[in-house]
């Protein structure tokens, strides 16, 4: 009986010595792989403490098990220790930067908060320019002393807001009225270079809002446009009647490029215009010539047309 007990131990033990060595090189492999980390109160550290030949054998019989039953099984089970960072972004929550990376909205406002505690006091803030009224200075027609900018600004004219949208000159018409530079020439018969004196008649040059690409609009001040053209054709009276010259000599001269138009219109579709009439020919016969044998002969004098006959 013990010599059974002894043989089955020494089979037991034989069996146990490479399961041994197994377990010991999967334990090795796993030091390397992976740092210990701290571990909690009351747990042993493999690699400090001896195992018994029975857990070693159980361990590596587990592992050769899990081998055996499921590769994939396998991989996760060997890679289970290490610490992977896995990040989690929520894409609705941030945007492009156009910088070549994404921006999370929580990183921006991280940073606003950061650039809200940093110090400011050497920030600058660009103040507003506001032109430099004349001491004193108040409006032309109602003395108020809320003056317009921009018309001070580009024209050098003291007028309120107020009354710059308000008073009528002696036409009923805006007086402190912004007019273009097509309105200037067509309007006002001033040229090109007139309208370019900045000394006489200063504008404002602003940009075009019918279009990016267009010119920039030149705006004038009507109040200086007039007493230009005043100073120019005398009086608005005058201004009024060359305007009406000038419109009948336009519009004669269309009416005469229109009435040669039609002539040539004319020419083109009426045969009778470009076709020769032909009239009709009589002929102016002289006396007759008798070349016998009751044969008697007639010559035309216009055409030389010469008919024979017989007389019975």
């Amino acid at each position: 009986m013990n010599d059974d007990r002894r043989r089955a131990l020494d089979r037991i033990a034989s069996q146990a010595a490479p399961v041994a060595t197994i377990a010991a090189t999967v334990l090795r492999a796993k030091e390397r792989l992976m740092p210990l980390t701290s571990i909690s109160t009351g747990t042993v550290l493999a690699s400090s403490q001896p195992q018994s030949a029975s857990s070693e054998a159980a361990r590596a019989a587990s592992t050769l098990s899990s081998k055996n039953q499921n590769p994939r099984a396998r991989t996760a089970a060997s890679v289970r220790g290490i610490n992977l960072n896995y990040c989690e972004y929520n894409l609705a929550t941030m945007h492009d930067s156009r910088g070549g990376f994404i921006v999370d909205q929580g990183d921006d406002e991280s940073n606003n908060q950061n650039s809200a505690g940093a110090d400011t006091s050497n920030d600058f803030t660009a103040a507003p320019v506001v032109p430099s009224f004349p001491p004193d200075a108040v409006c032309n027609e109602c003395s108020s002393v809320d003056l317009c900018n921009d018309i001070y600004t580009h024209y050098k004219v003291l007028v309120c807001r107020r009354c710059k949208d308000s008073v009528m000159d002696e036409s009923q018409a805006l007086k402190y009225a912004l007019l273009t530079k097509t309105e200037c020439r067509q309007d006002y018969l001033l040229t090109e270079s007139e309208l370019r004196d900045e000394a006489r008649l200063p504008h404002w040059v602003k940009k075009n809002p019918h279009k990016d690409t267009y010119a920039n609009m030149l705006l004038y001040l009507k109040m200086h446009v007039e007493a230009f053209a005043i100073e120019k054709w005398g009086s608005l009276e005058k201004l009024d009647q060359e305007f009406a010259k000038r419109e009948d000599e336009k519009s004669g001269r269309k009416r005469k490029k229109f009435e040669t138009k039609l002539v040539e219109l004319r020419k083109k579709t009426l045969t009778s215009s470009w076709r020769r009439v032909e009239k009709v020919h009589v002929h102016e016969f002289g006396e007759k010539e008798d070349c016998g044998g009751g044969r008697f002969e007639q010559t035309c004098e216009s055409c030389g047309l010469v008919s024979s006959f017989e007389e019975m």
